[in-house]
């Protein structure tokens, strides 16, 4: 069967959002903008000031210039991608395959679905209208790849639909930045005059990965079908909530944890069966007055522990006050993640320590999570620049990886190195002898190194001119220090235990 891909590109989603809410403002020109380099530039426009010459990258300022009469809003990303997700949500009534592609379009599988409302025309007509009706403005096209269909949607005519076989054809003339190449590919492509797809289909293909990299051969295949591109579907959760309403309110501190631990029970039962954990749970209570006071906790890692939440929400119980009674009280699995398996010992304990968890629990319930950090591998070998702080539940780059340093590494680091008196050979390879310290010479009983660390090439430190070599030394008095020897100067960088 042959597949058929939909393409679903919303132009002016942004402002058609803001019409929605606002009918007023259909005719009525329309910008939105964020702040960039203490600047306030326009994200989007509608298709009112798209006529009036208002260009998105258009400062303000230049833009009411044109326009005296101009609306300006600020623009909210966040609003535009829940509503997308929406949107995708709704689709799922034509295809249960649906995707977001980047801000403001949407991919559809409709292999072997468009029989069912018509055929590809009737279809596509049917979708067009009944976004129409949604105040939503669509480019759509239909093609047998995901690609072809996407630079239809967007550069060529909205609702058009490739027949089998000719997908070269209906491509072809398309620009080159059709093909969703990086805007810096596609401006290498027009300085060395390729314009057109067509322009590059017959070139050879190491010649252009040589010269422009992976992604342009990638995307140039994929779209006339020598290379598959899958469409991950939008795998939409419904909310983890439990949800006890009592007969007679309840006003004691007891009723209120019995109630909550049987809440626990059903939440975590829920999140068993879905094969996923929490990390943050709302309580919400309800009181016969009709006010809301609310509880969240939360964890370090996904877990789906009862006594872990309890104990947490014992703490913070206290807080509420019940008032007249307590009718109704919901808990909602605010945060969830993939579950997260963890190793353990033969004898069924648990390999990293609980104690540690209960610790990071406490903390970052009471401080915040942000408060509490840890210390991660930096991607360098020179002392002081090997690690970096990250909040303990952070989700940045992974850098675990980086090999330990060879050789060992003080407790207490001194900030700025100090320059010492060291009797040593000229010769590199020879420990030193005798470090004064203080007012005294001190005979050196041990000596381990030299460690020698370069400086970093790709970047220009005053403070490393050249290589240091690091030596680890014991005096006669039981004192450890961490040396090193730049050129003919000695310094005294740390102290180990």
């Amino acid at each position: 069967m042959a597949r058929k891909f939909v393409s679903i590109w919303f132009p002016y989603i942004a402002t058609d959002l803001m019409t929605r809410h606002s009918p007023a403002w259909q005719d009525t020109p329309l910008a939105l903008f964020i702040e960039s380099d203490s600047k306030l530039v326009i994200s989007a426009v509608n298709s009112a000031a798209e006529l009036e010459g208002i260009m998105v990258g258009m400062t303000v300022t230049d833009a009411r210039a044109i326009l005296n009469d101009l609306k300006v809003l600020p623009y909210k990303q966040n609003k535009q991608l829940a509503s997308l997700k929406a949107l995708t949500r709704l689709m799922e009534r034509m295809t249960p395959i649906t995707s977001i592609t980047g801000i403001d379009s949407i991919f559809l599988d409709m292999t072997g679905g468009t029989h069912l409302f018509g055929g590809e025309q009737a279809f596509i007509e049917r979708l067009t209208n009944w976004l129409n009706k949604l105040g939503i403005s669509a480019r759509i096209a239909l093609a047998e790849t995901p690609g072809a269909a996407w630079a239809l949607s967007h550069y060529g005519k909205t609702g058009t639909i490739v027949e089998q076989g000719k997908l070269k054809e209906a491509i072809s003339s398309l620009p080159v930045s059709a093909l969703r190449i990086t805007a810096e590919t596609s401006i290498k492509l027009k300085r060395v005059g390729i314009t057109r797809i067509q322009d590059l289909i017959n070139l050879p293909r190491q010649a252009l990965i040589k010269r422009f990299g992976m992604q342009l051969t990638e995307r140039l295949d994929q779209a006339l079908g020598n290379a598959t591109e899958l469409i991950v579907p939008e795998i939409i959760r419904a909310p983890l909530l439990v949800r006890s309403t009592f007969e007679e309110p309840i006003c004691e501190r007891e009723a209120l944890e019995s109630a909550l631990s049987h809440l626990l029970e059903k939440l975590i039962f829920r999140l068993t069966a879905s094969g996923i954990s929490a990390t943050l749970l709302d309580l919400n209570v309800k009181k016969v007055n009709g006010a809301h006071q609310k509880l969240s906790v939360g964890i370090a890692n996904p877990s789906q522990e009862k006594t872990r939440f309890c104990r947490l929400f014992q703490e913070k119980l206290g807080i509420i006050d019940p008032g007249f009674g307590i009718e109704t009280i919901t808990l909602f699995a605010a945060k969830t993640e993939t579950l997260n398996y963890r190793q353990r010992d033969i004898l069924g304990g648990d390999v990293v320590s609980e104690a540690l968890e209960k610790l990071v629990d406490t903390l970052g319930n009471r401080v915040g999570f942000n408060a509490v950090q840890r210390f991660k591998p930096a991607k360098s070998w020179k002392p002081g620049c090997d690690f970096y702080r990250a909040p303990i539940k952070s989700d940045t780059t992974n850098n675990d990886d980086w090999p330990t340093p060879p050789g060992l590494r003080p407790i207490t680091l001194l900030s700025e190195p100090i320059p010492i008196k060291v009797v040593a050979s000229r010769n590199f390879l020879e420990a030193p002898t005798i470090i004064g310290r203080g007012s005294s010479l001190r005979r050196i009983f041990y000596a381990a190194g030299p460690e020698r660390i370069l400086p970093e090439w790709w970047e220009e430190d005053p403070k490393w001119p050249c290589y240091r070599d690091y030596w680890r030394v014991e005096d006669e008095v039981g004192e450890r220090l961490w040396l090193y020897r730049q050129k003919d100067t000695w310094f005294l960088h740390g102290f180990f235990a």
